[in-house]
């Protein structure tokens, strides 16, 4: 479970020069309760399970994973522009059934981005699944940019879970 957060922490960003990349919002519109779609995306067998959970507090949940420099795999999670870091942290902030947020720390938030997806329901029986690319934040981020493919990959592998689902075009 650590080696495929890893795994997604190393995907979220790539060295590079230039400014972050603009990412469009992206959704998809399912016939199927909230509850259900938030279920079959973050339910059981998702890579979040085994995550330590830091808060359960009703329908907010919080997991977090923070390696700290010396410890196994933490080479790869940190970003080529800082070699002295010292911490990493990817968060799954959940506020159930509505969102989900994974977020990608480095060093307690000197350098923040992430992924989110908001659930709104639309009717009983018709879920709008969208998810959003948070923009790099934190001092010293010059020269790093989000890795467009990556985070778009995670988000459409996620949103491909909605294959059960009958989808629903919504009208023009």
């Amino acid at each position: 479970m650590v080696r495929m957060m890893i795994a997604i922490a190393a995907m979220l960003l790539a060295t590079g020069c230039g400014k972050i990349a603009e990412l469009a919002n992206q959704t998809r519109t399912v016939a199927a309760p909230r509850e259900e779609v938030f279920a079959k995306m973050f339910g059981d067998g998702t890579a979040f399970t085994g995550l330590p959970l830091v808060t359960n507090g009703g329908s907010t949940r919080l997991y977090e994973l923070v390696a700290q420099k010396g410890e196994p795999g933490f080479e790869q999670m940190v970003p080529d522009e800082r070699p002295d870091a010292y911490k990493i942290k990817i968060a799954v902030a959940m506020e159930i059934p509505r969102e989900a947020h994974l977020i990608y720390s480095v060093d307690d938030g000197a350098l923040t981005t992430g992924l989110k997806f908001t659930f709104e329901e639309l009717a009983p029986d018709r879920t709008k699944v969208a998810f959003t690319i948070d923009d790099l934040t934190g001092t010293g981020t010059q020269g790093l940019v989000v890795n467009r493919s990556a985070l778009q990959k995670i988000a459409r592998d996620a949103l491909n879970k909605l294959d059960d689902f009958k989808e629903v075009k919504e009208p023009g």
